[in-house]
């Protein structure tokens, strides 16, 4: 939101998810150029009670000159037209971020920007933006987040980050930090053994569908899988590679059912996503068993 989505489509995505009863939503300083944060804050002013608010700090958006906010609606409307551009946006869009800025001055001035842009007096979750593994020994910057949750700013204080970062971080359990937020995707459901282990905490995943590329070859993971032997009929016959609604079913359902996972964040920007992914939690083909077998087949996938 703010960034390749426009404001516009950005508040229509977010009344579909609202009024479908999506009550959790993630962001973070640095989305949007800086601008995701502003616009939950005016979606959710006179409904914040009834929605759960993540966001993030140690990635800053960068100052941008009045040029380039004007040009962003012309770079979503060229990569629209020529698709092929997308990486090359994406590359110049990475320039417009300060990656680990983790200090405790910074933790305040960013989080208390963030209240500013929501609009609200406290957040749910506050994390660590893509953590490396050294935050983990910053005492003085956890202890700071601890005192955020005394004080009530935050509910809950948590860290984001890489899978070998989460997995330290399951080691540990630094006491004032009780969420976390990973990837978890077809290429590393491995992680869920460790999920498992630390039910205990909230735990969210994201990336679900694994990027572009991951969403790209969603039909040939379901026929690969479908494929395998010592399959029953029955749950070849559900793995149908031309059911577009497989893959978000499969999924979804792998990470959220008996993993220890809470919550899951696909991005949703398109109103057909959002009615996909809904439906796939409210309608999933696969029984509690079925997705055993398959969360173990995808498992056994990562080692070839």
């Amino acid at each position: 939101m703010g960034g390749r989505t426009s404001k516009k489509d950005s508040l229509v995505a977010l009344a579909a998810a609202y009024d479908a009863g999506i009550n959790f939503y993630d962001t973070a300083r640095s989305y949007g150029y800086g601008q995701s944060e502003g616009l939950l804050g005016e979606f959710f002013r006179g409904r914040r009670d009834s929605v759960v608010l993540c966001t993030k700090f140690g990635i800053l958006p960068a100052q941008q000159g009045g040029w380039k906010q004007k040009l962003k609606p012309l770079a979503r409307g060229v990569v629209r037209v020529f698709p092929g551009l997308r990486s090359a946006v994406r590359k110049q869009a990475g320039d417009q971020f300060v990656a680990g800025q983790f200090s405790v001055e910074n933790l305040r001035d960013s989080f208390e920007t963030s209240l500013r842009e929501l609009k609200t007096d406290y957040v749910d979750m506050l994390l660590l933006h893509a953590a490396p593994m050294s935050v983990l020994a910053q005492d003085d910057l956890l202890e700071a987040m601890g005192r955020l949750v005394e004080s009530g700013k935050a509910r809950m204080a948590g860290i984001s980050g890489d899978s070998d970062v989460i997995e330290r971080y399951f080691e540990q359990r630094p006491a004032m930090l009780t969420t976390a937020q990973f990837a978890l995707n077809a290429s590393n459901m491995s992680l869920t053994e460790a999920t498992g282990r630390n039910g205990d905490l909230l735990l969210v995943a994201n990336h679900p569908y694994g990027g572009p590329a991951g969403a790209a070859g969603a039909k040939t993971l379901v026929a690969e899988l479908q494929q395998l032997s010592g399959l029953s009929s029955q749950l070849k016959e559900k793995l149908d590679p031309a059911d577009p609604q497989v893959m978000p079913e499969l999924l979804l359902n792998c990470i959220l059912q008996g993993t220890g996972v809470s919550a899951v964040i696909p991005a949703m920007m398109q109103l057909r996503h959002i009615q996909s992914n809904i439906r796939a939690i409210e309608s999933c083909r696969f029984s509690a068993d079925e997705l055993v077998t398959l969360r173990g087949l995808l498992r056994a996938r990562e080692s070839h």
